[in-house]
């Protein structure tokens, strides 16, 4: 930044941050940089116009006339009309130890502005903004009062952002979604207006400011759409109802999740922000110790096999599940997954409301054909970890009698599947289950369910959420294509860590695609695969093929030894949809994974991330035939500095690169 700029920056920060409360009806704040700032209005007295601000980036407006609006039921909007009670400031500068996540360590650091506000006849409210140096954040808290619970009847909390950006959007079809689409990418006055939007989504100027639009810490309340009005391009706040058409009930005093705009100057910068993990409150679930993150099998990816094509031995049988076992700890594979609950074939029926659980699922039993207690020794004396797949309608109304159930047997992690809805009490019972399997030292991954929001935070043992039309749809076609996932990496990956399905080795051109329930086929280099293990955030990934799959394949020697949580996290380089160059340091080692949706005869890779004195690296590359093969890739290993740049060919459509950079131990010492 230049700094005469800063300077200015850094003065007009001071001053927004000291202005009197009673001065003027223009209340302003800027981040502890002084990069980002933000600007309320406050509705002239009489009016029944509601409070609106603005939002800057280096001065450039990003944000305009930004409604805030939240409707009680008996009350309606408690911002129409609504008058200063009282402002206050306050600011944080904290180190956030992140468990298993992209870094670290996270930095809560901001500034926040308290505008308590009302409107004659109704309830106060207090407006509480943030301004990170790369997010402004707003939420909602009514205090307690004579009545203990109100019922919202909507939020209409709006982001009208300035000019027409380019627009990175996935449409819902309704409420109730597995939120598994395409993202269209647009203008944003060529959103369909008056249609769900997902989120996060992503806008992008010509200048090259990135901004996303998401939300954090959600709690006790319906989870947030987007919807475009026609008349000034606003992106206003749909709620999920409740079956009686309400949107939230709650006790008092209560917040309202965080509302999060993340802003900053390429693509990468909105993947290394770690706003939405600090808007969430710390650990909730007390010990830790037990929480091992790793790599997983998932056998009913690749169709409960374990050799091309064979059905036999059995999945579910003792011999299958040794093979697996064997396979996990040959090739430093921390947990084996299948489907254990007490379910004839098939395990679910198809509704018109929905997938549902088979009509004899009880999950407290385990299905006869699997002799579990030899399997979980076997996989004992192996140093192995065994996880299970639950619907979550077979969870209602015994989570804690599951859970209980779930420990005894001796699974390790679960995933909690079809959910399909984000409505209050479907937000109420994934916390249940969060807080159920922590008591069990269980851990958790949410499927066919809404974006996370930082919840693993609070809940340590959340693992990551799918809400991606990702690699399972395979099995039944090939609508996702390398630049799909480009695109999901910078608008639903910035939410958090993201379940994809990963570690199919079956790569064939586009032109050769064929859907295949067993054995599925794969779009993208097997180095565009590899590289999705540094590129995703994902605590604990699959390696989602049968094992016969792996052998002697090239490559596979990488997915054994790439961590699955990391130090640090940057973005060398990025575009949406169409490259992006990822370098995570665990400990003292560096891994980077580039992954592309189109050739690039040289793709550039600066080294000045790695620390002082000399690395060995190891490198896989896209060959000159992966063109024609797209599991053909190449390895090499050289010595470098950090003033080095490798210049990396992308030969193919959809390739990669992957590469581990470790210290060069000089009088033994690195």
């Amino acid at each position: 930044m230049n700094k005469h700029l800063g300077q200015s920056f850094a003065i007009l920060s001071a001053l927004f941050f000291t202005k009197s409360a009673l001065a003027t009806t223009n209340y302003s704040l800027a981040s502890p940089n002084g990069q980002v700032g933000l600007e309320l209005k406050l509705p002239d007295q009489g009016s029944n116009e509601v409070p609106r601000w603005s939002a800057t980036l280096f001065g450039k407006q990003f944000l305009t006339g930004c409604a805030l609006s939240l409707d009680l039921v008996g009350q309606g909007n408690l911002f129409s009309g609504a008058q200063l009670k009282s402002e206050s400031r306050n600011s944080s500068n904290k180190r956030i130890r992140v468990l298993s996540g992209k870094v670290d360590y996270a930095y809560d650091n901001f500034r926040e502005m308290r505008i308590e506000l009302q409107a004659p006849g109704k309830d106060l409210v207090t407006a509480v903004f943030r301004c990170y140096n790369d997010a402004v954040a707003l939420r909602y808290e009514i205090s307690t009062r004579t009545k203990q619970k109100i019922v919202i009847a909507d939020e209409g909390t709006s982001f009208q952002l300035a000019g027409n950006p380019k627009a990175f959007v996935q449409y819902l079809e309704n409420y109730k979604t597995s939120h598994e689409h395409a993202v269209d990418v647009t203008q944003l006055n060529g959103i369909k207006p008056d249609s769900l939007l997902d989120m996060p989504a992503t806008f992008v100027y010509p200048d090259g400011i990135h901004v996303a639009i998401t939300e954090a810490a959600l709690r006790q309340y319906a989870g947030m759409a987007l919807m475009r009005t026609a008349s000034d391009n606003s992106l206003v706040c749909k709620l999920t109802p409740r079956t009686d058409g309400t949107k939230v009930i709650r006790e008092l005093p209560m917040e309202t999740p965080w509302r999060v705009v993340l802003v900053g100057t390429s693509a990468g910068s909105l993947l290394e922000s770690n706003v939405l993990h600090c808007l969430n409150k710390p650990n909730e679930i007390g010990d830790t110790s037990w929480i091992k993150p790793g790599k997983m099998t998932w056998p009913w990816w690749n169709g409960n096999v374990v050799k091309d094509g064979k059905d036999e031995p059995p999945i579910f049988s003792l011999e299958a599940q040794k093979t697996y076992i064997d396979f996990c700890a040959a090739n430093g594979i921390l947990y084996q997954s299948t489907i254990a609950d007490n379910t004839t074939t098939p395990w679910y029926f198809q509704t018109k409301q929905g997938v549902s659980p088979g009509p004899d699922t009880d999950v407290t039993r385990v299905r006869p054909e699997l002799d579990l207690k030899a399997i979980k020794e076997y996989a004992d004396s192996k140093g192995v970890r065994l996880w299970t797949w639950v619907h979550q309608a077979a969870l209602k109304g015994r989570v804690e009698e599951a859970f209980a159930a779930f420990e005894k047997f001796g699974w390790k992690g679960m995933m909690v599947d079809f959910f399909d809805h984000d409505d209050q009490d479907s937000v109420e019972h994934a916390e249940a289950i969060l807080r159920a399997a922590a008591k069990h030292r269980i851990l958790i991954h949410f499927h066919g369910i809404w974006k996370p929001t930082g919840l693993e935070r609070t809940f340590p043992n959340l693992m990551n959420n799918e809400a991606s039309l990702n690699l399972e749809v395979y099995k039944w076609g090939g609508r996702v294509n390398p630049e799909h996932t480009l695109n999901l990496l910078f608008t639903r990956m910035l939410a958090g860590p993201m379940d994809y399905h990963s570690g199919g080795f079956r790569a064939v051109k586009p032109q050769n695609f064929a859907a295949h329930f067993v054995g599925p086929n794969v779009l993208g280099s097997r180095c565009n695969m590899l590289a999705s293990y540094v590129c995703f955030d994902n605590p604990n990934p699959m390696v989602a093929d049968y094992p016969d799959a792996y052998a002697n394949q090239p490559g596979f020697d990488f997915l054994k030894l790439v961590p699955t949580w990391w130090d640090e996290t940057r973005i060398i380089a990025s575009e949406i949809g169409s490259y992006i160059v990822t370098a995570r340091r665990k400990g003292k080692t560096w891994y980077v994974g580039a992954m592309a949706s189109k050739k690039f005869n040289s793709l550039s890779l600066p080294l000045s991330f790695l620390g002082n004195g000399s690395y060995s690296a190891k490198l896989w590359k896209d060959s000159p035939e992966t063109e024609n093969d797209p599991n053909r890739l190449i390895f090499e290993s050289r010595t470098v500095t950090k003033s080095d740049a490798l210049s990396v060919p992308i030969t193919a459509n959809g390739g990669g690169f992957v590469g581990q950079f470790t210290p060069v131990q000089t009088n033994g010492k690195p």
